[in-house]
């Protein structure tokens, strides 16, 4: 042990007391003293003592009193105790002594030898007695941190067995609207105007599996750690312009434009802090769809401020509100403010994570059936040679009419139906397009005509894949501005295609104002 063990000598004599000192000043032991049996007592309450050498005939209270007293005591219940005696040497005072609690008598003078080795037996019960305790304590310890454990598993299982049940209600609904309104429209001829209602049918339920999907994948990242953020200068006035647009849109789908929406951008120059602006769009995104989805008289107000070196993004609605109860669950994954609500219970966890990542946090106000405010900062950092104008092509987002009637596209997609798709997105634009199926026919048609001003090339292609046709057609051509497309959505994969030399990157499933900026970017530098 670290610390000597302590003997407890009480004896109205302060000479034997000495005596006793002096006898195990070798022992490695610190001796405590009493002069009476009070004196004895009151010390057992301040030290934690290994043995007591207690004389039994004192002035007052004799040792026997002493000893019984200390036995009624849980601390001193079990202290082992030798009786030391020059009067009481008979054995019925041996037996008297052993009745009151002690472990031993001893008549003086006795013989130095055979006290030191019985005090030597007795620390060393001490020691053994103290570390079985401390095991036992460790072993409490960790039967509690198992039983904790437990209970979080439990709770994580339950957790994860409602986030399943819920996920497969989530996918299937959006799937059977699809599924269902598809095969309307192959069954039957119907009129424009129904064709549009279920057009809007099916890209409303779209969108809300790609955020399924998208919540998932996010989730598995931040779990796994692998979640990167790409930090470079952004236009906040832009990003919110972008999304006023996106949500007033989105309050007429959910027939809620009754709802007034609100911006407030500070006068002046645009903030541009450096940060990651596809994270920062998720985070307020997923703050002003809860607001959508709560909200159904009143308004919903976002915007943003400076100060104290961060920017403040905020949005304010007058919704239903969060109970008292709940605000602290919120951003606890799989939690849901009520379970009649739809939605995965992911995206408020996600979006606490996401502004951990950029260096800030999130934060919110609420009242019961008067609405929330919910705060998002991080830290505002700048580039200095970094200009309004250098952001407006990526953040516009405003419909165009595009006319690239002398142009040609060549797109090599072994995906019918994605060649489909990516053709009708396209058809508005005029653009010359060549289809291709492999990207050996991308290289052969390249060689052939090389009229083409862009190439869309899949990545995932049988054969030839995307990588290596784009390094045969950096052979033949090593400006034409080359675009993947992939379903691959992964930060690193991203970079990974950005480092191979790919002009641009566009992700499955495709968003068509994107596409077309990119492209339109790429057509005219």
């Amino acid at each position: 042990m670290d610390s000597k063990s302590k003997i407890l000598v009480v004896d109205d004599r302060p000479e034997n007391i000495a005596v006793l000192k002096v006898l195990t000043e070798d022992s490695g032991v610190e001796i405590i003293s009493a002069g009476s049996g009070n004196e004895a007592l009151a010390l057992t309450l301040e030290h934690d003592f290994a043995l007591a050498l207690i004389d039994v005939q004192m002035p007052g209270m004799d040792g026997y009193e002493t000893v019984r007293l200390m036995r009624k005591v849980e601390k001193t219940r079990f202290l082992p105790v030798i009786f030391l005696s020059a009067i009481y040497s008979e054995d019925h005072y041996h037996v008297q002594g052993i009745e009151a609690g002690a472990v031993d008598f001893i008549t003086k003078p006795f013989n130095s030898r055979v006290l030191l080795g019985k005090i030597r037996m007795l620390l060393e019960l001490y020691k053994q007695r103290k570390k079985l305790e401390e095991e036992i304590e460790r072993r409490k310890g960790i039967e509690i941190e198992l039983r904790e454990a437990k209970t979080k598993a439990e709770e994580s299982d339950r957790l994860k067995s409602a986030f399943l049940a819920n996920m497969s209600h989530e996918i299937r609904t959006p799937l059977t609207t699809i599924v269902g309104m598809g095969s309307l429209l192959a069954a039957k001829e119907y009129p424009a105007e129904k064709k549009k209602e279920i057009a809007e049918f099916i890209e409303k339920s779209s969108d809300g599996l790609i955020t399924i999907i998208n919540d998932i994948l996010d989730l598995s990242k931040i779990e796994a750690g692998v979640m990167k953020v790409n930090k470079e200068p952004v236009n906040a006035k832009n990003l919110l312009e972008n999304l006023y647009r996106t949500f007033e849109e989105s309050l007429k789908r959910h027939n809620k434009s009754n709802i007034q929406l609100r911006m407030e951008i500070p006068e002046g120059p645009a903030a541009l802090p450096v940060t990651d602006e596809n994270r920062v769009m998720q985070i307020l995104s997923n703050l002003l769809g809860n607001s959508v989805k709560f909200t159904n008289v009143g308004f919903i107000e976002f915007g943003y401020k400076k100060a104290d070196g961060f920017i403040e993004f905020y949005v304010k609605d007058t919704g239903e509100g969060i109970p008292k109860e709940k605000i602290d669950l919120i951003f606890r994954r799989f939690q849901k403010v009520n379970e009649i609500s739809r939605g995965t219970g992911l995206g408020l966890s996600i979006a606490k994570r996401l502004a951990e990542l950029l260096g800030g946090d999130i934060h919110v106000k609420s009242e019961l059936n008067k609405g929330s405010t919910f705060t998002f900062t991080i830290p505002y950092t700048t580039n200095g040679n970094h200009t309004e104008s250098e952001n407006q092509m990526k953040s516009e987002t405003t419909q165009r009419s595009y006319d690239w009637s002398s142009k040609s596209i060549l797109i090599a997609e072994d995906e019918y139906p994605v060649f489909f798709l990516l053709e009708n997105l396209l058809e508005p634009t005029r653009i010359n397009i060549k289809w291709v199926r492999s990207g050996k026919e991308a290289v052969d048609a390249f060689t052939a005509e090389k009229q083409f001003d862009a190439i869309l090339l899949d990545i995932r292609m049988p054969g030839m894949d995307g990588i290596e046709t784009f390094k045969e057609l950096r052979k033949l051509d090593n400006k034409i501005p080359i675009i993947a497309q992939t379903a691959f959505t992964m930060d690193e994969e991203r970079e990974e295609l950005k480092s191979i030399g790919f002009n641009g990157f566009i992700a499955k499933p495709f968003n068509r104002n994107e596409i077309l900026r990119l492209i339109e970017c790429l057509l005219t530098a």
